[in-house]
């Protein structure tokens, strides 16, 4: 037995063949398939033996009586009394109080993209977004040599920008 690329792509439709199930166009191209592969053909043909055996071995099912199945449903349904039908759990969470899930859905997003754009840094005049840096600072000197003043020298370590800041060193209103 030669498994050829066209045996393993028509033998999950071999059975399907053999009982009639396959749509036209499928069925041509099985049946092309089985004119030149014999292993195929006598797979389909142990399939169709099989079904004649099994379709010989036992009687034809009768079709069941039907006649009192309406009726006794009827009664069933007279008999009990109804009982009312309760709403899961989680139904008030997936149906807020404006109604429909899609609006709650929708409404959720909206609310999300008004968000994002309210929030997202425009562009100034010259195309660039302005960028706030924050890092670590390095105090490089608290001392002068004026007894009445306090300087303050505040640098970052990797960008070029110096603060210096002299105030008064009784903590007063004194700015330079």
């Amino acid at each position: 037995m030669m498994l050829r690329p066209a045996c393993l792509w028509n033998r999950s439709r071999l059975e399907r063949y053999a009982d009639g199930a396959l749509s036209p166009r499928m069925t041509h191209a099985v049946k092309v398939h089985l004119d030149h592969c014999r292993d195929c053909l006598r797979s389909v043909e142990r399939l169709l033996q099989l079904e004649a055996l099994v379709r010989s071995s036992g009687p034809e099912p009768t079709e069941p009586d039907w006649t009192g199945f309406w009726a006794g449903i009827q009664a069933r349904m007279l008999s009990e009394a109804p009982r009312p039908m309760r709403d899961p759990w989680w139904l008030p969470f997936w149906r807020p109080f404006w109604g429909h899930p899609r609006l709650a859905v929708g409404g959720a997003m909206v609310a999300v993209l008004v968000a994002v754009f309210s929030l997202w840094p425009l562009p100034d005049r010259q195309g660039q977004i302005p960028v706030a840096w924050a890092g670590p600072v390095v105090v490089q000197d608290l001392s002068t040599p004026d007894p009445e003043r306090t300087v303050m020298v505040y640098s970052t370590p990797d960008q070029a920008l110096t603060v210096i800041w002299l105030l008064p060193s009784d903590g007063g209103n004194d700015e330079s």
